[in-house]
């Protein structure tokens, strides 16, 4: 069986306000709509407020230049969190031996973030590689190497990071510049040493018959049929918490729950719906906004040291693809 070690979470240096959105970058929704629509207060970006000031960012690729110039790339944050991970498992580098990362917004075609990131942190050699399903994908490498159980390594460290503001078209009338936010997230894991979370992956699928529903060109914004998602990410949350409590015979008030941190209204429906106590409904997207893979795992990494032995969670999230995919943790 899996197990988390430790794990870690970086969000980049440039703190982005409403009251920034509104009153300088000229964002046309006002506070009331992000109230009631978002919930979403602060995130975090690579790029420098100068910047998104200047040109409202109508050039993604001069803006992969910009961040690249501060420093601050997906493969910098995910090696940030990486090593903060690493730190908390009390892992050395030297004994990784798989290295699995996800990147939606890489700044390379190639080598593999995953290799990239190895060479940061001075990994050494093995069969690192990507597996991305977009922000499902924390879902994806848990059951990946579930599936590769019997031939793993000792350890292993999975990464997901993003820099969504890079594709965010910052333009007045757009409204993703509410909704996201830069991070990374990243988890020791082992299963041959027991760690900090027991985890079981329970479901990964799917959909293509909603590919196009939410897509990032290789040159161009972030673009998405704004209500199908939102339907369909309320609706399959509440059918995976379901169908994993049922599974584990669960009632709602005896597991953590952790859902994709796409905005904080939706999982108000969500805890509507399945009448969850909001108390054990464990998020940060009001604070950091969307940071896509990394959302899921940054909230339990922000949480681990206030969870106590024997204490469940279930987690399910939800990305373009449109995939799925979600599971059960216990706290050793």
């Amino acid at each position: 069986m899996l197990s988390i070690l430790g794990m870690g979470y970086y969000l980049p240096e440039t703190e982005i306000t409403n009251e920034f959105l509104h009153e300088q970058i000229g964002l046309e929704r006002g506070p009331d709509w992000v109230k009631s629509r978002l919930g979403i207060y602060t995130r975090y970006s690579v790029l420098s407020k100068d910047y998104i000031l200047e040109t409202k960012n109508q050039n993604p690729n001069q803006a992969l230049v910009h961040a690249r110039a501060r420093g601050e790339t997906p493969v910098a944050l995910g090696a940030k969190a990486a090593r903060k991970a690493l730190a908390q498992a009390g892992v050395p580098v030297e004994k990784i031996g798989l290295v699995i990362a996800n990147c939606d917004t890489p700044f390379e075609t190639i080598p593999s973030t995953a290799n990239l990131i190895a060479k940061a942190l001075g990994i050494g050699s093995g069969p690192h590689c990507d597996v991305n399903s977009a922000c499902s994908s924390f879902a994806r490498h848990m059951q990946a190497l579930s599936d590769m159980e019997p031939k793993l390594p000792e350890f292993i460290l999975c990464v997901q990071t993003s820099a969504y503001t890079t594709r965010t078209d910052y333009s007045p009338k757009n409204v993703d510049g509410y909704i996201w936010g830069d991070g990374a997230a990243a988890e020791v894991l082992s299963a041959k040493h027991a760690g900090r979370l027991l985890v079981e992956p329970m479901i990964f699928e799917t959909d293509p018959k909603g590919a196009d529903d939410i897509a990032i060109d290789a040159a161009g914004h972030f673009a998405q049929n704004g209500a199908a998602v939102r339907e369909f990410s309320i609706r399959k949350t509440c059918e995976m918490f379901e169908d994993i409590a049922q599974k584990k015979g669960l009632y709602a008030e005896d597991a953590y729950t952790v859902a994709h941190q796409a905005n904080y209204v939706m999982q108000d429906s969500i805890i509507g719906h399945l009448h969850l106590p909001p108390e054990k409904h464990l998020r940060n997207v009001q604070a950091q906004g969307n940071i896509a893979a990394a959302g899921c795992p940054s909230v339990i990494a922000q949480n681990l040291n206030k969870l106590c032995k024997g204490d469940k969670i279930v987690y399910a999230v939800l990305g373009s693809g449109l995939a799925w995919g979600g599971g059960y943790m216990e706290v050793l």
